[in-house]
């Protein structure tokens, strides 16, 4: 490679000889040429005092090139002579004077390697986007020589990134250069015929063809979005104006604009024989104008500079773009009359050196494709991580800030106003791909966010940018728990739930978005089988036994007893553990809606109307307390009978007059009014009924006892039902007496519990079962059967079931039983 001494370092640096960080050494120190290099050398100045390690490295690498013949420095020549003096006879014996070079096939190589040397490095101080894409295209000197002089790069091709001004401007550019390669070849006096020829050949190309496209260049490339629009619009407004004959015409033979553009140049009487029609005639006139005017309007589109005006802007606005990438946003918004705003932001944020969008570029991997974490960051950039949080809030709201100034969002809309992007969605996927976007969707999410309300969530491994007025919506963690939920459910009959139904009070415009990312935390989090169209049947694990009395009590309509529900409860679940109806007494307690109906072991909704909830005398003070005078005994137990017609005029007087909060007060005549209300002076308060003392109603008591043996039943008559609300009353205190008094009637009852007396119904029932059963093997010397007697059979049975459970004389009355049968003989098994 021959290489002249005033040959300048940068043109070195642009071959490929030196590098950047050599030649910035050498300028500083006031090298420019190899020939200075090589006086350095000789003086050795180049040493560690002037250059660092590796600036000498690369500059010794250069030296070791000239030193092994790779690269020859000469002289500056002008006659043969002098050539021949400076240079080896290895070099000149290829050399031929102009008129013998024809003859030689040679490939830019010896002096021609100069001359490109030369003419690169001249066009190299030149600014612009067409520069910059010629030193993308050709790196260096030696591959622009080869690939012009050989015409593997042709001068007329047509980059759609530059537009039409720019294109022209690449022209220029190259015939300048080729210009002076014609310039400095000329001077050398030797050089190679093919070359010259090849040259001169491709000025002319370039001078003849400088402003020259093609049609359809023209029409495809040169051609914005906007100008389309506006040259189509135009293009309908004119044919709609057209008469009906101008307008078959038109029809006919250029129903559209791309027919329309074929007409472009043609002169009027070839129109007029292509539609074999006259000259004057008036229709072929009224088209031939319009063609006329779609022409000019092209012409006007064409060539308005609206290209040097978007790139005069995107050059201001974005100067820190590369030329590349400059150039694809020009070429962009020809191609969709808009910028791409993601791929800006992200070359913003990428070429930032701000402190702020740097921490914002690495905790969203825009530089590496790894996002770090914020205590990482905050440790490498010295910062507290409160702090680092700061900085990349604040790197969030500039980049936004700026782009907001820059830009018209209205074109992204559509994006913008998606409840949900995931990584398949359309929009993004397109925009993805249009933009040259990376491929991670995370990277994609943190520009998003810049631009659009939108929060970013992680589903397992993918992740879905949510818009905000979604967000309180799908929050993952209440979905999964929500799941959770549903998997260990208790199910009191087989059914079928529908995942659609977790989105039935989201608003009916999110809940089709809302529903999708349910489906994705299901899909990822929750093992339920769902189908296909996300339903999953539940089979029956659980009774709820409260809501069961609920429906049986609803079923029914009105009041049921204790027994009757239990029934109820039994038939549709034979197999189930409880065989009292004392067993339920609990579980009805449970439910909110059903209540007792005072102390009757009867139980309704609180929905029912029909229904009083509550005991007698709570029924009397509402009945006395909405009236304004005292009401007789026989109009009270009108009342009362409605809802407990079991009861009477006497056991309602004896009620009031045991109430120990002294509510009631009786007048003359049988009448009975509140002790809280003031009546009229006509009203005579009754002489106060006679009151047992506690020696009187003990005796009672043990006297009752004795003679029935059992404790008395609130079933029974005035008497027997006064004695068992006294016992009730004093036992549970109730009553005021005193603690002897109390030690006295525990004593007096209790040789009737060591004979183990029924203390109440269900244990006087279980005994008479006991005493029938005992009857039935005495008279057929056998137990009872399903087949002989059914009732006892099923009641023996749940009585074995239920012996544990039993806490009071049930259990002694059914331990005697089986002590009975085995003195028998028989088997209990």
């Amino acid at each position: 490679m021959v290489i002249y001494q005033d040959t300048k370092i940068e043109l070195l640096q642009h071959a490929g000889l030196l590098t950047l960080q050599a030649c910035n050494a050498l300028y500083k120190r006031g090298i420019r040429t190899i020939g200075e290099i090589t006086e350095w050398k000789k003086k050795r100045f180049l040493n560690q005092i002037h250059f660092s390690q590796s600036e000498l490295k690369d500059i010794n690498s250069l030296l070791k090139r000239i030193k092994s013949g790779y690269i020859y420095i000469a002289q500056r020549y002008h006659s043969p002579n002098y050539l021949s003096a400076n240079i080896p006879p290895s070099i000149t014996s290829s050399l031929k004077y102009p008129n013998e070079v024809n003859s030689l096939n040679v490939d830019c190589n010896t002096f021609t390697r100069a001359y490109v040397f030369k003419a690169y490095d001249n066009i190299s101080q030149l600014r612009g986007d067409a520069i910059d894409l010629v030193r993308e295209l050709f790196p260096n000197a030696q591959s622009m020589g080869d690939a012009i002089l050989n015409e593997t790069y042709d001068v007329l091709t047509v980059h759609r990134d530059l537009g039409m001004t720019g294109n022209v401007e690449l022209r220029e550019l190259i015939l300048h250069y080729l210009k002076v390669m014609r310039k400095y070849i000329l001077q050398a006096k030797y050089y190679e015929q093919r070359v010259l020829d090849t040259v001169e050949k491709l000025i002319s190309i370039l001078e003849n063809n400088i402003n020259t496209f093609g049609f359809e260049v023209l029409v495809n490339d040169f051609i914005s979005a906007r100008q389309r629009i506006d040259i189509l619009n135009y293009f309908d407004t004119l044919t709609s104006s057209l008469s009906d004959e101008a307008r078959a015409i038109q029809l006919m033979f250029m129903p559209n604009l791309s027919e329309a553009y074929k007409l472009f140049g043609i002169p009027e009487f070839m129109i007029a024989e292509k539609c074999a029609l006259s000259l004057d005639h008036p229709a072929l006139h009224e088209v031939w104008n319009m063609t006329q005017k779609i022409e000019d309007a092209w012409e006007e589109e064409i060539y308005s500079g609206a290209d040097v005006k978007l790139q005069a802007f995107i050059f201001i606005n974005f100067s820190w773009l590369s030329a590349a990438g400059r150039r694809f946003v020009f070429r962009f918004h020809y191609d969709y009359n808009t910028f791409p705003l993601f791929y800006i932001i992200w070359q913003m944020i990428l070429r930032s050196s701000e402190r702020e969008l740097d921490i914002y570029a690495l905790a969203n991997g825009i530089r590496d494709g790894q996002r770090h974490k914020l205590e990482d960051i905050a440790v490498q950039k010295m910062l507290t991580r409160e702090r680092a949080r700061q900085l990349l809030e604040k790197g969030k709201r500039e980049a936004s800030e700026e782009v907001k100034r820059l830009f018209n969002w209205s074109d992204y809309k559509s994006l913008l106003d998606s409840n949900l992007i995931t990584a398949l969605s359309p929009k993004y996927r397109m925009i993805q791909e249009d933009e040259k976007l990376p491929q991670d969707f995370g990277v994609f999410c943190s520009l998003l966010t810049i631009v659009g309300d939108f929060e970013v969530i992680s589903i397992g491994e993918k992740l879905v940018a949510v818009n905000k007025r979604l967000r309180p919506y799908v929050y993952v963690k209440h979905i999964k728990k929500q799941l959770t939920k549903l998997s260990q459910k208790r199910h009191c009959e087989d059914s079928v739930f529908a995942l659609q139904s977790m989105v039935a009070d989201v608003p009916e415009e999110l809940r089709e978005d809302a529903f999708k990312i349910i489906c994705q935390v299901a899909q990822v989090y929750s093992d339920i089988p769902f189908d296909e169209n996300w339903k999953v049947a539940f089979k029956q694990n659980y009774i709820d036994i409260p809501q069961e009395i609920f429906n049986i009590l609803e079923a029914y309509g009105k009041p049921m007893s204790l027994e009757a529900i239990f029934k109820q409860f039994k038939t549709k679940y034979p197999d189930h553990k409880y065989n009292e109806p004392e067993q339920i007494r609990v579980a009805i307690s449970k439910h909110d809606h059903i209540k007792a109906i005072g102390m009757t072991s009867t139980y309704g909704l609180d929905t029912w109307k029909h229904v009083f909830y509550g005991n007698i005398r709570d029924l009397l003070r509402l009945t006395l307390k909405t009236s304004p005078n005292p009401i007789h005994i026989e109009e009270l137990t009108e009342i009362v009978k409605r809802y407990f017609p079991s009861t009477n005029a006497k056991s309602i007087s004896s009620s009031m007059a045991q109430d120990t909060a002294k509510d009631f007060v009786a007048f003359q005549g049988g009448f009975f009014g509140l002790s809280s209300k003031k009546y009229s002076h006509k009203f005579k308060i009754a002489e106060e009924e006679r009151r047992y003392t506690f020696n009187e109603r003990m005796k009672m008591l043990t006297q009752f006892i004795s003679t029935y043996h059992r404790f008395p039943f609130s079933r029974g008559g005035d008497v027997e039902q006064s004695l068992q609300r006294w016992l009730y009353n004093v036992e549970n205190n109730q009553l005021d007496i005193t603690y002897s008094q109390k030690s006295r009637l525990r004593s007096a009852l209790q040789p009737f519990r060591d004979l183990h007396y029924p203390e109440n119904e269900t244990e006087e029932n279980f005994l008479e079962f006991c005493e029938q059963y005992k009857a039935h093997i005495e008279k057929e010397y056998e137990l009872p059967t399903r087949r002989t007697n059914t009732e006892l059979y099923d009641w023996m049975k749940r009585a074995k079931d239920s012996y544990n459970s039993y806490i009071d004389n049930r259990r002694f009355y059914l331990t005697q039983l089986f002590i009975y049968i085995q003195s028998l003989g028989f088997d209990l098994q």
